[in-house]
């Protein structure tokens, strides 16, 4: 049986197109912009969203549930994020995090184009607005479909911080790649409100946090609707990072869409809950405390699961469950420790011992397993902050 394959213009094609594209359709939402809420994930765009919808702008009628990385809700629409998640595919990024993996602005343009239909359907039945991250790299696409007063939220947070909330949701990534990734997102996000004149905003998520009135004064101003700070939801956030110096000149572009003093530079570790500076002696401390726990956890489960021939009973699954818990938790009290790198390196590299083991276990596949195996004789003894104390 044949299929039929769909023809895909090339990316010239859809760009000669683009240039003799019509005008954006009028507004409808009683006057109202279109709001679409964007940026690096883990920046601040579900606690923006949240303030939006819970205010009485609607981020649509099909919301993605909340999750445990997210237990207040994403606030994102299902059709906009499948739609965008397509489109993504069709461009070769089948998984939203490999950060080397980035689309010219041609080519997601040429892939949307087979959406089309889809695209303005959705949005002929939108609600007041949008949030997704994956904006950051489709919203052209959209630009000629959207409300001719379409107005941009463009969502920012330290590099640092981003890279830190992603391991903690996700585990196996690379802390560089992750902020190369972030970086990609506000390039391109620039260069199309830059490019296309758009009205654009930008909510710096500690600032949000930390002034919650006066921003969400600001973000009301913008968008012409009366807005409630009470819907801030500060304990979400959990880390705060300085902006490293090498994404400086972006960041503080960026923040140039910002109608606000930005949040105080952070040039030294602090507690999150407190606010107070930890010294260098204190995070010895306790990185020596976190070090010693996970060292013991290590023994506990290599002993459970019979490294180097684990075993794939329950019994060995339940232990590595249990290893995984704490290596997930221990990531997220590092996160509040910035000033103990190499640790956090190894702890990461324990994480992805395990969830490979645990793959192997529920697939039962001894590929996968005789992996798990080389990256444990590779990493798993041999790393520095973990080592056993003299």
């Amino acid at each position: 049986m044949s299929h039929h394959v769909p023809h895909r213009p090339s990316p010239l094609a859809v760009a000669r197109e683009w240039r003799a594209r019509p005008g954006r359709r009028e507004a409808t939402h009683g006057g109202q912009p279109f709001i679409i809420v964007t940026g690096a994930g883990r920046s601040g765009t579900s606690a923006v969203a949240r303030v939006l919808h819970e205010s009485g702008v609607s981020m649509g009628t099909n919301l993605a549930a909340p999750s445990d990385a997210n237990a207040d809700g994403f606030y994102e629409d299902w059709g906009a994020l499948w739609l965008n998640e397509r489109i993504l595919r069709d461009c070769g990024v089948g998984d939203r995090w490999r950060p080397e993996r980035w689309p010219s602005r041609a080519t997601v343009r040429a892939a949307a184009r087979g959406h089309r239909d889809e695209m303005a359907a959705l949005v002929a039945n939108a609600t007041d607005g949008w949030k997704d991250p994956r904006f950051s790299i489709t919203l052209e696409a959209w630009l000629p479909l959207l409300p001719s007063r379409t107005k941009l939220i463009v969502c920012l947070r330290s590099p640092a911080a981003y890279a830190e909330s992603v391991v903690r949701v996700y585990g196996l990534v690379d802390r560089a790649a992750a902020e190369r990734q972030w970086a990609r997102h506000y390039q391109r996000l620039l260069a199309v409100i830059h490019e296309h004149a758009l009205e654009a905003i930008c909510i710096e998520y500690d600032t949000l946090v930390e002034r919650p009135e006066e921003t969400v004064a600001a973000l009301s101003s913008f968008i012409g609707r009366q807005l409630s700070a009470e819907h801030v939801n500060a304990p979400l956030r959990r880390y705060v990072h300085a902006v490293p110096e090498r994404y400086r000149t972006l960041y503080d572009q960026v923040l140039g869409l910002s109608p606000l003093k930005p949040a105080p530079r952070i040039d030294h570790p602090r507690d999150d809950a407190t606010g107070v500076e930890i010294s260098s002696a204190e995070v010895t401390r306790r990185a020596a405390e976190i070090a010693g726990s996970v060292r013991h956890a290590r023994r506990e489960w290599e002993t459970n699961v019979g490294m180097p021939k684990p075993a794939t009973s329950t019994a060995a699954r339940t232990a590595s469950e249990a290893y995984r818990s704490v290596l997930c938790e221990t990531q997220r009290e590092l996160a509040t420790l910035p000033g103990a790198p190499h640790l956090a390196r190894d702890v990461d590299l324990q994480r992805m011992i395990v969830e490979l083991t645990i793959a192997a276990m529920a697939e039962d596949d001894p590929r996968t397993m005789r992996a798990a195996v080389r990256a444990w004789k590779r990493f798993g003894r041999s790393t520095t902050a973990l080592a056993p104390s003299a």
